[in-house]
């Protein structure tokens, strides 16, 4: 699987199936992303290949840096300094994400109120753990 930003300076290749898909519903993934929460694909670090471009890399917090287009600010990737072996992709920045099927609601404590949560997954009152 492919995908990369919205004006294409960057673009990724995937070449492992994810091990967790998960929609975020904290209060930095809405900023970063100016969504209601953010859909996140799990991947071993050796499974993804950045094909074009550079990301931009912002450290959201002490814990963890969040990686965008440093063009058109799209964003892309989410690394916790804790599990360097794994990077979650923006499930929106791939080509095709029709086949993602969420398994798990992050933050579901801090989640807006006029989102509906798929209660047949997990949820987390904070972050998983």
């Amino acid at each position: 699987m492919v995908g990369g930003c919205l004006c294409g300076a960057i673009r990724y290749e995937v070449l492992v199936s994810p091990t967790t898909v998960a929609n975020c519903h904290c209060s930095m993934c809405r900023k970063h992303s100016g969504a209601a929460y953010l859909t996140y694909l799990a991947i071993v670090r050796e499974g993804f290949s950045l094909i074009k471009g550079e990301l931009a890399i912002f450290r959201s917090s002490d814990q963890a840096i969040r990686c965008h287009c440093g063009t058109c600010g799209s964003p892309l990737t989410f690394e916790f300094d804790a599990d360097p072996d794994v990077v979650w992709i923006t499930a929106g920045s791939l080509d095709d994400p029709n086949w993602i099927i969420p398994s798990e609601n992050w933050y579901i404590n801090s989640k807006l109120d006029w989102v509906e949560l798929d209660h047949s997954i997990h949820g987390w009152p904070e972050g998983p753990g």
